[in-house]
């Protein structure tokens, strides 16, 4: 790996396209991660042809079996992230119907999903609710109209399995006086107002597992799973929005994120 501080102050890139993947290779980097699981098949085609240069795709479990030399791989715990929201909701006091959001129906969402679905009727037994897949990750118009559907059909809480469709959800949650779990960022600052809590990504500890293996020669079809255990997975602080929210449910959230990093208690596989 080059030394020289002007290259190393663009040897990481991310890339989110696949010409952007191809044009990185004729460029000197050392490690080119694509962020995205369209990029995982581009990735795996192209790398064999530069053998030099590391590569880091995301994807779901069955990329694990296609990683080859100079491919390393990655995903989140999904389960966990659904389990986590659906656990919140389940202790929401008052609040029986749930409306769950989507992007398209992917395996790796409906895995979220069925956690969701899991931590809910552990919480709740009698809990209800509505679900429905918008097929995109970022139309958040969208997203909206599906939630002002459901609250209409009597959903309290909005649960989404994220990314730009979580902007919708809390500003419609916002306008027609619902409250949210799993919204990331501020969405217009709604989410503020309405997002009990989420469960977020920190690709720290991956990327910088990648870093390590390069410096120490043994990067190369290696598969990681972010989860709440190498703090992949992180949950936001619990917001006090609403009146629906019991006084120990922050302790009883960091109880059952304790319980999931020591393995003390273990979530069944939810991909179908």
């Amino acid at each position: 790996m080059a030394s020289s501080r002007s290259r190393s102050a663009r040897r990481w890139p991310i890339r989110r396209s696949p010409s952007l993947l191809s044009a990185s290779t004729s460029q000197g980097y050392d490690l080119v991660i694509g962020h995205g699981i369209e990029l995982s098949d581009p990735i795996l085609k192209i790398a064999p042809d530069f053998p030099k240069v590391h590569f880091a795709a995301s994807g779901g479990p069955d990329l694990a079996d296609r990683l080859i030399a100079n491919v390393d791989g990655w995903t989140y715990d999904f389960g966990q992230q659904g389990y986590l929201g659906g656990f919140i909701a389940g202790k929401l006091a008052g609040v029986t119907t749930f409306g769950v959001v989507g992007g398209p129906d992917l395996p790796f969402v409906k895995a979220s999903h069925n956690g969701f679905k899991a931590g809910l009727k552990e919480g709740n037994a009698s809990a209800t609710f509505i679900e429905t897949y918008t097929g995109s990750f970022d139309d958040a118009q969208k997203a909206a109209e599906v939630t002002r559907g459901m609250i209409a059909q009597g959903a309290g809480v909005i649960w989404t399995s994220g990314d730009g469709i979580g902007n919708g959800v809390a500003a419609a949650a916002g306008q027609e006086g619902a409250l949210t779990i799993g919204v990331t960022g501020e969405a217009g600052g709604f989410a503020e107002k309405v997002n009990i809590a989420s469960v977020v990504l920190d690709m720290y500890p991956t990327y910088r597992a990648y870093i390590d293996d390069i410096k120490a020669g043994t990067f190369g079809k290696k598969f990681f799973v972010s989860g709440i255990a190498n703090k992949g997975l992180v949950m936001t602080e619990v917001r006090e929005v609403g009146e629906s929210l019991p006084a120990d449910l922050k302790s009883q959230v960091d109880a059952l994120i304790a319980d999931l990093a020591s393995g003390k208690k273990t979530l069944p596989n939810f991909f179908e």
